[in-house]
């Protein structure tokens, strides 16, 4: 689904920004600039950890609609019934709200960046 793309797109490019910016620290950096650049760190790995649990929804949906595809077979086996009944499954509420708080957090790590920039002249 393009969802689950956008968001192992979104992942990696966190990741990258992470890692460059934690490599290229050459010092402490204090006052506003340290407060954003912290937050920016932060904001990005909250970010990739929480696109990475939505991004589990992918495998759980998948899981969840054989499970119940089982469970109907199952059903129809024993009853003898022929009706095919629809098999719908939805991620969990906890994990679209991680896809949300995932954008979120890189949208505070985008605006701490930029702080970041601004005030470190």
């Amino acid at each position: 689904e393009t969802v689950y793309a956008w968001l192992r797109y979104l992942i990696g490019l966190a990741s990258g920004a992470l890692a460059i910016l934690a490599s290229l620290q050459s010092h402490q950096e204090h006052g506003v600039a340290g407060i954003a650049q912290k937050v920016s760190w932060a904001a990005l790995g909250l970010g990739i950890l929480l696109g990475a649990l939505r991004a589990y929804g992918e495998v759980w949906t998948a899981r969840e609609i054989v499970r119940r595809l089982v469970a109907e077979r199952k059903r129809q086996s024993t009853s003898g019934d022929t009706n095919v009944l629809p098999i719908i499954a939805a991620a969990p509420r906890i994990l679209i709200w991680c896809e949300w708080a995932c954008y979120g957090s890189l949208i505070l790590a985008v605006i701490s960046l930029v702080v970041f920039a601004l005030t470190r002249c």
